[in-house]
């Protein structure tokens, strides 16, 4: 996983409105604050400021495993979730739904790029 990549997109997610449109250029950013809005109704208890954690670990990690989200893939992904995240974020169950999402979001639209500084 591009941990720089995940730093930046997760300071970048943190500071957008989680309930309001989005009027940005970065089309993930877009597409995170989009997702969140759906799936809080069905997850009402994740906060934006961990959900921001799950998109930024899923698109930090979507090239490394070129998109494809096979069982060895999955138990890798959860295990490295749970070492990140540490108390912080949501459950692998949720996360893991939130970076399916993302996930084919970037398969469809492309992978986000790291930021040179």
């Amino acid at each position: 996983m591009d941990r720089q990549l995940y730093r930046d997109q997760l300071d970048t997610l943190r500071q957008l409105p989680p309930r309001a449109p989005v009027a940005t250029r970065d089309a993930f950013a877009a597409f995170t604050v989009h997702d969140y809005g759906r799936r809080r109704r069905l997850h009402p208890d994740v906060a934006w400021e961990d959900a921001c954690r799950a998109y930024a670990f899923a698109a930090a990690s979507h090239a490394d495993h070129a998109g494809d989200l096979d069982l060895d893939t999955e138990l890798e992904l959860e295990d490295h979730w749970e070492r990140l995240s540490g108390d912080a974020g949501p459950d692998w169950p949720v996360a893991r739904t939130l970076l399916r999402e993302a996930w084919r979001w970037l398969d469809e639209h492309g992978a986000i790029q790291p930021r040179m500084h």
